[in-house]
């Protein structure tokens, strides 16, 4: 069957970038480097091609389309089984709903496109050896935590996974406000660099350490910082000002946490997964944290790594799969404020 939807030139883009305050640790910036190879990103619209479609000859229309979209109509376009799953998909009176709203929110993507372009420079100039994704944009039907997907050196993003957390059909299915809080536009262009992110960074954590997970996550966030360093860090990390903050002021508690309760190596994913997992706050911190305390910590420990050793390239960084040595050559040791 046809695989529906299952599976954002450089440019400054425009997000105030955070300023902690003065009791906060200096942040170390990435240094910006000077990009020989510009990529320019053009976005295609699946679900505007599809949608405009002419339901009365849907077949032919379909084998028109398919050369442009070949990852979505992958199938036999003969076969009168996958015709009818494309016309009930196309018909579902909420998937038409839900790509008015995308076009409402979403009229143009010439700014996205800025944006994709200047971080996938970005990429090639780190990673020049690897395919620039093509881009497509889709209507996923809900698909919450799939948002968007890396696969084959394509980028599909699911726009009607940010159409705003006050989106009506959002609080229909009940999800929780700290995973709402992430769901519009301004962060499409970073959850794109984290699905790549999720590639590049990999690393089976399942039978891994707790600092295993803390290092695989900040991999993660420097990436995000690699090919997006003027974004604000709120941004990159879906936290509020106030959350980030808090990290900030509670930094050395945090760490001393971990290490007088012996769980920087352990392996009881029970007791450590909460501090990697999207949650209101982390439960064994007050209220007022945030959520994934543990990944905030691993991109501290990471961004300490690549400023003490700047003979580490960002692509070594993360092929270097030994924690503790990225622990240890850190040098990272939070003062209490």
């Amino acid at each position: 069957m046809i695989r529906i939807l299952k599976f954002c030139i450089l440019t400054f883009i425009s997000i105030t970038i955070i300023s902690c305050s003065c009791k906060h640790p200096k942040e170390e910036k990435i240094a910006d480097p000077k990009i020989d190879t510009i990529v320019k990103i053009k976005i295609k619209r699946y679900e505007k091609a599809l949608f405009n479609l002419n339901k009365n000859d849907l077949q032919n229309e379909l084998i028109r389309i398919k050369p442009e979209f070949k990852f979505f109509l992958d199938a036999d376009l003969t076969d009168n089984a996958n015709i009818k799953q494309l016309s009930n998909y196309i018909n579902d009176p909420q998937m038409v709903e839900n790509y008015k709203e995308v076009q409402k929110k979403f009229p143009d993507l010439s700014n996205l496109e800025r944006q994709l372009s200047a971080a996938l420079s970005y990429f090639k100039y780190y990673f020049p050896d690897r395919k620039i994704p093509k881009v497509y944009t889709y209507v996923c039907g809900m698909d919450f935590e799939n948002p968007i997907i890396y696969a084959d050196s394509v980028l599909m993003i699911a726009l009607d996974m940010y159409l705003g957390p006050d989106y009506k059909l959002y609080n229909t299915y009940g999800l929780p406000q700290f995973i709402k809080y992430g769901m519009s536009g301004e962060y499409i262009t970073r959850d794109c660099i984290n699905a790549m992110a999720e590639f590049y960074c990999y690393t089976d954590t399942k039978e891994g350490t707790c600092l295993d997970n803390m290092v695989y996550n900040g991999k993660k966030l420097y990436f995000i910082d690699a090919m997006l360093p003027q974004l604000n860090d709120t941004i990159k990390i879906k936290y509020s000002k106030k959350q980030l903050d808090w990290c900030y002021d509670n930094e050395a508690k945090m760490w001393a946490f971990f290490i007088d309760n012996k769980l920087l190596y352990s392996k009881d994913n029970n007791t450590t997964m909460k501090f990697f997992e999207p949650g209101p706050f982390t439960t064994s911190f007050s209220k007022t944290s945030p959520g994934r305390t543990g990944a905030w910590v691993g991109w501290r420990i990471v961004r300490e790594f690549m400023h003490n050793n700047p003979e580490f390239p960002v692509k070594k960084m993360i092929e270097e799969k030994d924690a503790q040595k990225i622990l240890n050559m850190s040098k990272y040791k939070p003062k209490k404020l």
